[in-house]
């Protein structure tokens, strides 16, 4: 059996609260777009695909090395965008400020996946949170109309404690993602 799996950080109830708060006022638009629930919303560092189920342990335990020499740090959310952009955005998204921690640990997580084997992202990193991925342009001006009055809103500022390895579950209403692992940075005092 495969596990469909990615590295990631989660936010924090009131980044996630705002960003709900936008996705409903987005979802009235009736635009042909896939939005995310959020409860899936996260960071992605990784993407990982298709893994074999025993491979799971091995880069947990990669992952836990990542984690313990990361020490905790906060990441802000802020803006909004489209890949590749948003005349004809296939992805929606709002934007993370690629501060020097959260690129470090991105690079680290990249670097020890591809000693396993994973094949390094072609692209640069651009940190970010999808909020939905766009099926068609209809009703597409109405988006970009909601988008356009957050483009340089701040949604607040997330704690990175720990990474999350995410198995994610995809079905015809949408992907579900369960923590596999939480993997709690170096000195980072539980709640």
């Amino acid at each position: 059996m495969a596990v469909r799996s990615f590295v990631a950080l989660e936010l924090s109830e009131d980044v996630r609260g705002e960003l709900t708060n936008l996705l409903n006022r987005l979802r009235q638009t009736n635009a042909a777009v896939k939005w995310v629930e959020p409860e899936n919303l996260h960071l992605t560092l990784k993407f990982l695909g298709e893994v074999p189920e025993e491979q799971i342990e091995v880069i947990v335990g990669a992952l836990r090395v990542v984690a313990q020499a990361t020490e905790p740090f906060s990441f802000t959310v802020k803006g909004v965008g489209g890949f590749p952009d948003l005349r004809r955005p296939r992805v929606l998204w709002v934007g993370v400020e690629p501060t020097p921690p959260l690129m470090r640990l991105q690079q680290f997580v990249e670097r020890t996946m591809e000693q396993l084997g994973f094949a390094p992202e072609e692209r640069a990193y651009h940190p970010h949170i999808t909020l939905g991925r766009v099926k068609a342009m209809t009703g597409m001006e109405r988006v970009l109309a909601v988008l356009s009055e957050h483009s340089g809103f701040n949604f607040g500022s997330v704690p990175a404690k720990h990474l999350t390895l995410f198995r994610s579950d995809l079905s015809r209403e949408g992907p579900t993602y369960t923590p596999i692992a939480l993997l709690p940075f170096s000195e980072a005092t539980s709640i």
